[in-house]
């Protein structure tokens, strides 16, 4: 009985290994049990039963079938799009469901997406439309070499003890001219309105090749530069047109009919030779070519300065005497190339090198910024801060510099190129942008952009990345030959492009301000303080002069006698009784 219970108990311990169970019962048959043998199916049972849980089932399919179920959905939702937008599309034609701004809107032409892709920091923020209007357009007979702006005194606002004739002559005076030099050596003056003012021979015997003006309203100069290192000057004389007593007399005896006095002409414009210079001989013994031309000032005189193609910058004072020349640059080049005079300092630049021109000392300062290399294209001082030098490079970058005594340089700030080309931008600087022009290139037509400088952190578009964009315009034309900018007072500033072949002049008024935002977390009552302030004043004099009207009427009732003003109590006129009887017997 015992060997028959002993085999069934090793019978039962092998059932149980077989199903991955490792107890075993107690007693003799358990001691029986946990003796049998190990097996390899007991093995993999206990690895399954420590493993834990066998992972769910997870559907495989090839990645080429993937991606084709991947396409079959985006088709489908494009199909369902395709029908949706056809059917806002048959509404919007028979006006059914939309307001009419709504259908008008989804009609309209636009330029192709494709086109006017996002670009990041070259794209403007805004269209040129809304900040340039084209004055007028004038067609040149001969072609034009350059153009500058010349400006004119600034006209005061007329005061009442002024004439009743000087406000008519200030309202009547433009704030500039235009000056256009032909290469025969032919310079005109035009009025910002593309009026003819004056044509005047330069008298030069070689082909003209410099133009240049008087940066301040002091004096009204034009310098002109030929091939031969002539340069001459001219004053020109702007004064309001008045009419003589004859021509006043004849046109009230006319008969025909009369035609206004103010539709013609009103100014009366001329011009005076100065005085001639001629650029000194170079090294050897030949006139060197005039690649720059500027007049600076110096002790508050007008000075002419010239830089030449060995690197010269040849200085002459008023009277035409050449003062001296100074070697600019260090290294061979091309000479110098632009000369540029505001606020008081004259900037050069002469291929990799740039500088301030020392007219006192008659030398130059090389300026070694931070991070810049490479050649120079343009140079300009910033209109709201001297300090500040803006310059251009190869590539149309513009780098901001800081510079401190005109020796140590610091960058401020980098901006990138605004256009996909790579080419030189010059420059010209207006209270808080930059104005640039880009010529045309081989493949780019020319750009006229501007560059926000309020800002070191320009607006950014919804999703784009970096520092944002810092064009806030750009206007895409044809060829670009020379342009000037002339900023004016309590008016838009005014930008003039020469085409390529110099036989169109294009004026433009530029409108442009800075955006100045309202203080945050100021006082609310803040534009109450000055109201608050006048009548506070107001009241304080009231009170004062109620004071001393009341001081002077304290004494004077009933003849001033009481201490306590006009009223009186029994002791006064106890004093005023007895006062009348000592009057009464010294009378008798």
């Amino acid at each position: 009985m015992k060997i028959k219970l002993g085999a069934l108990a090793s019978l039962l311990c092998r059932a149980v290994w077989a199903q991955g169970d490792e107890t075993c019962p107690a007693g003799a048959a358990g001691a029986a049990c946990r003796a049998g043998p190990a097996s390899d199916a007991s093995t993999q049972a206990r690895a399954r039963w420590s493993a834990g849980p066998a992972p769910p089932q997870v559907p495989s399919v090839d990645l080429i079938t993937q991606e084709i179920e991947q396409l079959t959905d985006l088709i489908k939702l494009g199909k369902d799009k395709m029908s949706l937008l056809k059917e806002v599309q048959g509404a919007a034609k028979e006006n059914r469901g939309l307001s009419e701004a709504q259908a008008r809107a989804l009609k309209e032409e636009l330029p192709l997406l494709s086109t006017v892709a996002s670009q990041g920091e070259r794209t403007p923020i805004a269209a040129h439309e809304d900040f340039l209007v084209t004055k007028t357009i004038m067609e040149m007979e001969s072609p034009v070499l350059s153009i500058r702006f010349l400006l004119l005194r600034n006209p005061r606002p007329p005061t009442s003890s002024s004439s009743s004739s000087a406000p008519a002559v200030q309202l009547g005076m433009p704030a500039c001219l235009l000056v256009a030099a032909q290469r025969d050596g032919t310079v005109k003056l035009f009025s910002p309105d593309g009026e003819l003012l004056l044509s005047f021979p330069a008298g030069h015997s070689q082909a003209l090749t410099q133009l240049s003006v008087s940066p301040t309203h002091e004096e009204h100069l034009v310098a002109t530069g030929d091939a031969g290192g002539s340069i001459r000057v001219h004053r020109v004389s702007v004064l309001k047109r008045r009419m003589t007593k004859e021509e006043r007399m004849a046109r009230n005896n006319a008969t025909e009919e009369k035609v206004s006095q103010y539709l013609g002409t009103q100014l009366n414009v001329t011009v005076q030779f100065q005085r001639q210079v001629q650029v000194p001989s170079g090294s050897h013994g030949e006139v060197p070519s005039l690649t720059s031309l500027a007049l600076a000032t110096h002790r508050g005189s007008r000075q002419v300065v010239a830089g030449d193609s060995e690197g010269r910058i040849s200085i002459f004072a008023k009277n035409g005497t050449l003062r001296g020349f100074v070697d600019a640059t260090a290294m061979e080049g091309p000479g110098v190339e632009g000369l540029h005079a505001d606020h008081g300092q004259l900037l050069f630049r002469a291929g990799m090198e740039w500088g301030y021109v020392n007219l006192d000392k008659l030398d130059v300062n090389h300026m070694d910024c931070p991070k810049f290399e490479g050649r120079v294209a343009a140079a300009t001082v910033d209109s709201q801060q001297v300090s500040k030098v803006l310059l251009s490079d190869e590539n149309g970058s513009v780098w901001v510099f800081n510079v401190k005594n005109k020796k140590d340089c610091e960058l401020d700030r980098k901006i990138l190129p605004a256009t996909a080309a790579k080419a030189p931008l010059e420059l010209a600087s207006i209270k808080g942008f930059t104005i640039g022009v880009q010529k045309a290139t081989d493949n780019v037509s020319s750009s006229l952009l501007a560059l926000n400088m309020s800002q070191k952190t320009a607006r950014r578009r919804p999703g784009e990345q970096g520092p944002g964009g810092h064009v806030v315009w750009r206007r895409e034309g044809s060829s670009v030959q020379d342009w000037t900018l002339q900023k004016r007072q309590q008016q838009g500033d005014l930008i003039a492009l020469l085409s390529e072949d110099g036989r169109e002049i294009e004026i433009l008024e530029l409108l442009m301000q800075v955006y100045t935002p309202p203080p945050s977390g100021g006082d609310p009552f803040g534009n109450m303080q000055l109201p608050m302030m006048g009548v506070a004043v107001v009241l304080l004099l009231g009170y004062q002069l109620m004071k001393q009207k009341g001081k002077g009427s304290g004494g004077g009732g009933m003849g001033g006698l009481g201490s306590r003003g006009s009223k009186f109590n029994k002791a006064d006129f106890a004093n005023l009784a007895s006062k009348r009887k000592g009057l009464g017997k010294k009378k008798d």
